[in-house]
């Protein structure tokens, strides 16, 4: 062991006396910066002042301003529909009520809509042992750039049930929690 000592009492006076401490400290204090760098931004993430859509994600649960959606939904004409492409039936169900229960005209995305709604089955893969029911089914609705696409999220509506549960009956009753939040004008005709 005295060996050992004596080498690193040798070597410390070595590089005091050297141009190395400096970049020595220099890249310690980079090496420390790059450690915090993710949990700055990280922190800083949820401070974003960007906009994106009525709708803030807190704690992996959205929560989306209901009136800002009301007004997105009353002033779009033309509406997309997006759904996986097997799914005729969730696009039919949302179609019909689109296009029957608010008058929107369903279009392509290729056609310039303005709001775009999407539905999708919340895969569940396994067994679930979560003290709820697991999330079935999704419906989102996004506002859509001049090419179709979406953009930003406006709304979105979820639904638990069992497991078993078909997907049309989800479909049905993702529709039907939309319309609750989301009354239908009674038309005079």
């Amino acid at each position: 062991m005295p060996p050992i000592r004596r080498r690193v009492r040798r070597v410390i006076p070595e590089i005091e006396k050297s141009d190395t401490l400096p970049v020595m400290i220099r890249t310690g204090i980079l090496l420390i910066g790059i450690a915090f760098c993710p949990i700055l931004s990280r922190a800083q993430a949820g401070a974003s002042t960007e906009d994106l859509g009525s709708c803030t994600l807190k704690n992996y649960v959205y929560h989306c301003d209901s009136d800002a959606f009301t007004q997105a939904l009353a002033s779009a004409t033309n509406v997309a529909i997006e759904a996986q492409n097997v799914d005729s039936y969730a696009r039919d169900r949302l179609k019909d009520m689109l296009a029957h229960g608010y008058g929107k005209q369903v279009v392509d995305q290729s056609d310039s809509p303005e709001l775009i709604f999407l539905i999708v089955p919340v895969g569940s893969d396994g067994i679930n042992i979560s003290p709820g029911e697991p999330v079935l089914g999704s419906l989102r609705v996004y506002s859509a750039t001049p090419s179709g696409a979406r953009q930003h999220l406006l709304w979105a509506e979820t639904f638990s049930g069992p497991q078993d549960l078909p997907w049309p009956a989800v479909v049905r009753a993702l529709t039907l929690k939309f319309q609750k939040h989301f009354p239908v004008k009674k038309s005079g005709h």
